[in-house]
């Protein structure tokens, strides 16, 4: 629940939902399936969400647009969400002082001290609950905006939570943060295809630590561990898989205490158990583990194209089905591990990695 600056909580009143045609919000989370959920849990009100990925894109996007609230993550790397809201209110830009509220997993008694000295409009503790997102941005939109919702239309649903039982995974807690389960199904498909990544990247930093002695030398690679690993305990957070998610608390507050011992003893315990749900998840998603589209040239290469123009924009509703039909295809080479790489990369929106990886795939269809 968001509280605004004296610490009253907001939208207590009973509230049927909000439909804001024409609302501007934007999202900033270096963390995609934050982005990725908020976008979805508002498709159903009629605001055009963007996103930003980090402190500096945020500033960019404000200074050519004018929004009419702004969603801002505290923990990312390089420019925190204090840093970039500060730059924000002395920028001028055209969103200069518009709400800007405050997203944080901890938001202990300080934080919230910080925020309201700061001046956020209010927070929202993450992962978001839905009704909770619309009840805050219902009391910061302008009214004008906000409208009446019409009939609602049947929504069929497909995938049925009930018929799984994986293990450490809680539907029910999971259910707190989604409307329907297509999309909860939507967001587990994506933190499955992060899985690997994200692991291999914690396993980077922490080969960076240079611990010595019992001690972390190295102060740059212990700040990205720990705000890769709170990340990644957002995420297990958010899609109900509770032990990953209680791993991931304690290795956060042991980069922040830089508690080398506990870091070395569980660690490797994590990243075994994080890794493991690559394959837990995978009975829900076997349509992933099959290539059923016979190989044509002209036409890999044209959704490979799409894929790259789309994520140039970030244009998700197109990025996502290019790189559906493109894992689709059997291809004449082994391309298994870019294929992966590449899904990985747009399910995090790393367009560094989506481009090196279709200018690779590009290279490889040309010999065949």
């Amino acid at each position: 629940m968001g509280e605004n600056a004296n610490g009253k909580p907001m939208g207590e009143e009973e509230y049927d939902g909000l439909y804001a045609p024409g609302a501007k919000v934007l999202v900033v989370d270096d963390n995609s399936m934050n982005c990725r959920l908020v976008k979805s849990l508002l498709k159903r009100t009629g605001i055009e969400v963007e996103e930003a990925y980090s402190g500096q894109e945020c500033l960019a996007k404000a200074e050519a647009t004018k929004f009419d609230v702004i969603l801002m993550d505290h923990m990312m790397p390089g420019m925190d969400g204090i840093d970039t809201f500060r730059n924000l209110r002395s920028s001028g830009s055209l969103s200069a002082n518009v709400p800007v509220i405050a997203l944080s997993a901890n938001p202990d008694t300080d934080a919230r001290e910080l925020y309201n000295r700061e001046g956020f409009a209010c927070f929202l503790k993450k992962p978001v609950k839905p009704a909770h997102l619309e009840q805050v941005l219902a009391d910061f939109l302008p009214e004008e905006l906000i409208k009446s919702y019409g009939e609602a239309e049947e929504k069929v649903e497909g995938f049925n939570p009930d018929n799984y039982d994986i293990e450490g995974l809680d539907w029910d807690f999971a259910h707190i943060h989604f409307f329907d389960n297509e999309t909860l199904k939507e967001t587990l498909g994506n933190f499955r295809l992060m899985i690997t990544r994200d692991a291999d990247r914690l396993q980077e930093y922490y080969g960076k630590l240079e611990i010595y002695k019992g001690k972390i030398q190295n102060e740059f690679a212990l700040s990205e561990y720990r705000v890769l690993v709170h990340s990644m305990k957002s995420s297990a957070t958010l899609v109900g898989i509770v032990p990953l998610a209680g791993l991931a608390f304690l290795l956060e507050k042991a980069a922040l205490e830089k508690d080398a011992e506990v870091i070395s003893t569980l660690n490797d315990v994590f990243i075994k158990n994080w890794r493991s749900y690559y394959d837990k998840l995978k009975v829900i998603f076997p349509e992933r583990e099959g290539r059923t589209t016979e190989f044509d040239k002209a036409d890999f290469l044209a959704h490979l194209k799409k894929l790259a123009d789309a994520s140039e924009i970030l244009d998700i509703d197109s990025m996502d089905p290019a790189a559906k039909a493109l894992s689709e295809f059997r291809l004449p080479w082994d391309g298994k591990s870019d294929m992966e790489g590449l899904l990985g990369a747009v399910a995090a929106l790393d367009t560094g990695s989506i481009e090196t990886l279709v200018k690779k795939l590009h290279e490889e269809a040309l010999k065949h």
